[in-house]
């Protein structure tokens, strides 16, 4: 039998989103979040969580369990050594949309005769319909599966240059800081975010006399489609302001960016920070 996600955490089914999130953390800890087995299990746990701690998907999660049937998008057992973009899409793929893989050994055959090739040509003509769907299908899962494996490669880079400029800076310099990070954002995104910087972070800033940089650590995948994909990033914050005395200090944070294709590029559509 396959381990729940409950399981994957360690935690009981009626497990509070407080017990959740700090076995996330606990489990999350012990791994690293790159390749190899251990960034293969790092994103399991960070897969986990996020069904769980999403009430509307653990909910579903739970009467799939109940029904005694599995969820599509419970993540796969990690393989040791596979690269994460291709965990990430496996985990993500639909389970009733099977995985396709080329047939090996396949031979090719003389041509038929003439008067086969004729009988042939009619009887095309009443399977085409039955081809093309069967054809199709084949086809667009091993699309689709393309895809998502792309966008699980590419998108935590364009993740990781958004977070280092988002997250960063400097009191003398916050109306450029602000458009400068509203470039990596899509529209809807980047006025949520202009009203939260105007009421939190430029006040303080000015009169803290605050300096802060963001260095990406870490990154890794936690859910993947085709055009959003999931992104979970270790975030050195090391700031100096007038409230420690000018004394540099530092902060690994932990934050979540949604990334969504837009125009052949990665841009953030919201950020989450745990």
């Amino acid at each position: 039998m396959n381990p729940t996600l409950y399981d994957i955490l360690g935690v009981r089914p009626d497990a509070s989103p407080d017990e959740i999130k700090r076995a996330w953390r606990d489990a999350a800890d012990r791994f690293e979040p790159g390749a190899g087995s251990s960034g293969a299990q790092f994103r399991l746990f960070n897969e986990a969580a996020e069904v769980l701690l999403d009430p509307a998907r653990r909910a579903e999660y739970d009467a799939r369990l109940a029904e005694g049937r599995p969820r599509g998008d419970v993540p796969a057992q990690p393989v040791a050594g596979e690269p994460a973009a291709t965990v990430a899409a496996t985990a993500s793929e639909p389970a009733e949309n099977p995985q396709v893989s080329a047939e090996a050994g396949d031979t090719v055959r003389p041509g038929p005769a003439l008067w086969v090739l004729a009988v042939l040509a009619v009887v095309a003509l009443g399977l085409a319909g039955g081809a093309a769907a069967y054809g199709v299908p084949r086809w667009k899962a091993v699309h689709d599966h393309d895809q998502v494996t792309e966008a699980g490669r590419t998108a935590p880079a364009a993740a990781e240059r958004a977070a280092a400029t988002i997250l960063s800076y400097d009191y003398k310099s916050l109306d450029s800081d602000e458009k400068a990070a509203e470039r990596y954002m899509t529209a809807g995104y980047a006025k949520k975010y202009a009203e939260t910087f105007d009421k939190l972070v430029r006040g303080n800033a000015e009169k803290l006399h605050a300096h802060v940089e963001a260095d990406v650590r870490a990154s890794g995948v936690t859910h993947a489609d085709a055009d959003r994909v999931n992104v979970l990033l270790f975030v050195n914050q090391s700031s100096v302001s007038t409230a420690n005395g000018g004394q540099q200090q530092a902060a690994l944070n932990r934050v979540q960016l949604a990334m969504v294709r837009q125009g052949g590029s990665w841009v953030v559509d919201n950020i989450t920070s745990y």
